[in-house]
C-alpha cells in the first residue's frame, strides 16, 4: 500500500471524525445530534483501516491511542443519545416530525460534559441491569457482523472457469479431489457409515506446480460454496481478533453447506509450535483452528478444508493430522509438460510441429509451471524483438492481408525502414517458431533445485501420496 494512499486514508478519517463532533455539538435537535455520531462513528472505522495498513508502529500506536480517546468520547454521545430517546418514549408520543424537531436543552450537562472533556469526565449511564445487558447483546451482534463483512471477499461467488482439462497433468490428484469433494456433493446419499467424506485435504509441492489452480478447478466444478482466504484475511494485529476472524470463518461456512474452505499458504498460519519461534498470540490461533477443524462442540459435516503449502514439514503435527489426505503436487511429467506447452499455446499463432512440441517438452525437465509460462512468454516476445531489430520491411500479402514485414535487406521488394515508422496496424508479427524457443532456454532456468525436490520426496515417503 503506497504512503500516499494511507496518509490520504487518514486525513479522511479525521475530518470526519472532526466534522462528526463539531455536528454533534452543535446539533439543537436529535437528528442532527445523531447524524454527527453516524459521521464520527464513520470516521472512527476509516481510521481502523489505517491502522490496519500501516507498518511505522510509531505511527500505528498514535492511531490506536486517538482511536481509544475516540471511542470514549462515542461512548458518551451514544448514553446520551439511549437515555434521552428513552426519556421520549416515556412521554406523550410526538408525531414523527415533532419529535425530530424536538429541541435540546442548550445548557444540557452531558454536552457540557463533551465540550470541557478531558477523559476524566463520563456520562453518567444508566444502572438499569436489563438496559447494560442489551445493550451488551448489541455491541456482540455489531462485531459479528463487522468480523462476517471483513470475511464476505472471501467467497467466491463467480466461478473462475478453470475446468479440470485445464489442468496439465496431475491425474492422480485431480481424481483424490474429484472423490473427496466433487463426489460428495453431486451424490451426498453415497457417502453413508464408514464412507464419509474427507474433511481436510493438503496440497503440497513446489512452487509453481499448479496446487492453486487445483483449486480453481474445484471451485468452477463443486456445486457448494467456496472460501478461498489466506493467512492475510484472518491475522489481525488486534489482539483476540485472529482466534474470532477463524470462528466466524467455520460458523459461516457451516450455515452455507456444503462448503470448501481453501486456505492458500497455510503453512504461515499454523507453523510448528514445537520450533520455538512463535508467541503467545500466534498459540492461540493454531489452537483456535484445531478446534475449528475438529469441530469441537460444532457439526462439520459437508465443510472440506483444503490447505495448499510449498512447505509441508513446516506445519503442526497437530495440523498435519487434521488434514487426512496429505497429496504431493510434483513438477510436471513428460505427458504434463507436453500438455501445458500446448494448452498456453493453442489460442497463440505458432507453427511448431508435433515433434517439436515434444523436443520442447523433453528440454524442459525439471521445469515448473510457473517456469513454463515464464518461458513460452518469453517466447513469444522473440518475433517482436525480431522485428524490432529488422532494418527493411516490404509491405506484401499475409495471412492478416496486405502488410508490412520484416524482411532481409537483399530483398528485392524490402525498404529500409524501421519498424517505428510503420503506422499502428500495419504491422505483421511473425508467428512464433521452435528456434525462438531455443533463444530463450538458456535465459530461463528452473526455480526448483534437487535439493528441494529431494525433500519432498523424503516428506511424501513419510506422510503424504502422490499426487
Amino acid at each position: 500500500m503506497s504512503e500516499g494512499f494511507l496518509n490520504k486514508l487518514r486525513d479522511q478519517a479525521i475530518q470526519l471524525i472532526a466534522q462528526g463532533k463539531s455536528e454533534y455539538l452543535g446539533g439543537a435537535t436529535l437528528e442532527a445530534k445523531q447524524g454527527g455520531y453516524d459521521k464520527m462513528k464513520l470516521g472512527c472505522q476509516e481510521l481502523v483501516k489505517y491502522a490496519r495498513q500501516e507498518t511505522n508502529q510509531q505511527l500505528c500506536q498514535i492511531a490506536s491511542q486517538k482511536l481509544n480517546e475516540f471511542t470514549a468520547e462515542m461512548q458518551n454521545m451514544k448514553a446520551y443519545l439511549d437515555n434521552y430517546k428513552a426519556n421520549l418514549s416515556g412521554q406523550v408520543q410526538l408525531q414523527p416530525q415533532q419529535q425530530q424537531q424536538q429541541q435540546f436543552p442548550q445548557n444540557s450537562q452531558p454536552q457540557q460534559q463533551l465540550k470541557n472533556s478531558n477523559g476524566n469526565n463520563e456520562l453518567k449511564k444508566s444502572t438499569n441491569p436489563k438496559d447494560e445487558q442489551d445493550q451488551g447483546k448489541q455491541k456482540l451482534v455489531e462485531g459479528q457482523q463487522a468480523l462476517r463483512n471483513n470475511l464476505s471477499t472471501a467467497i467466491v461467488t463467480e466461478k473462475p472457469n478453470v475446468s479440470w482439462d485445464d489442468v496439465a497433468g496431475l491425474e492422480n490428484a485431480k481424481n483424490s479431489l474429484k472423490e473427496a469433494i466433487i463426489m460428495p456433493m453431486r451424490f451426498p446419499e453415497l457417502f453413508q457409515g464408514a464412507r464419509k467424506p474427507w474433511m481436510g485435504i493438503l496440497l503440497y509441492g513446489p512452487p509453481g506446480t499448479g496446487k492453486t489452480f487445483l483449486a480453481k478447478a474445484c471451485a468452477t466444478e463443486c456445486e457448494g460454496t467456496f472460501f478461498s482466504v489466506s493467512s492475510a484475511d484472518l491475522i489481525s494485529k488486534f489482539v483476540g481478533e485472529s482466534e474470532r476472524l477463524i470462528k466466524e470463518l467455520f460458523n459461516m461456512a457451516r450455515e452455507s453447506k456444503p462448503t470448501i474452505i481453501f486456505i492458500d499458504e497455510v503453512d504461515s498460519m499454523t507453523s510448528n509450535r514445537e520450533g520455538g519461534g512463535g508467541n503467545e498470540a500466534s498459540s492461540r490461533v493454531k489452537t483456535q483452528f484445531l478446534v475449528e477443524m475438529q469441530g469441537v462442540g460444532n457439526n462439520n459435516d459437508s465443510v472440506l478444508v483444503l490447505g495448499a503449502t510449498n512447505l509441508p514439514w513446516a506445519l503442526d503435527p497437530a495440523i498435519r493430522r487434521r488434514f487426512e489426505k496429505r497429496i504431493y503436487i510434483p513438477l510436471p511429467d513428460i505427458q504434463g509438460r507436453l500438455s501445458l506447452l500446448k494448452n498456453k499455446m493453442k489460442n497463440t499463432p505458432n507453427n511448431l510441429s508435433p515433434a517439436e512440441f515434444e523436443d520442447i517438452a523433453k528440454m524442459l525437465d525439471g521445469y515448473s509451471g510457473s517456469d513454463m509460462n515464464t518461458l513460452i512468454r518469453d517466447a513469444s516476445f522473440e518475433p517482436l524483438r525480431k522485428t524490432e531489430r529488422a532494418t527493411h520491411f516490404k509491405y506484401t500479402q499475409t495471412p492478416e492481408g496486405m502488410k508490412y514485414m520484416a524482411c532481409s535487406p537483399s530483398d528485392p521488394q524490402g525498404q529500409q525502414m524501421r519498424m517505428y515508422d510503420i503506422k499502428g496496424g500495419q504491422l505483421y508479427l511473425p508467428q512464433i517458431e521452435y528456434d525462438d524457443f531455443l533463444s530463450v532456454l538458456p535465459k530461463c532456468r528452473p526455480s526448483v533445485s534437487q535439493g528441494d525436490l529431494k525433500k519432498y520426496e523424503d516428506w511424501t515417503a513419510e506422510f503424504g501420496q502422490e499426487g
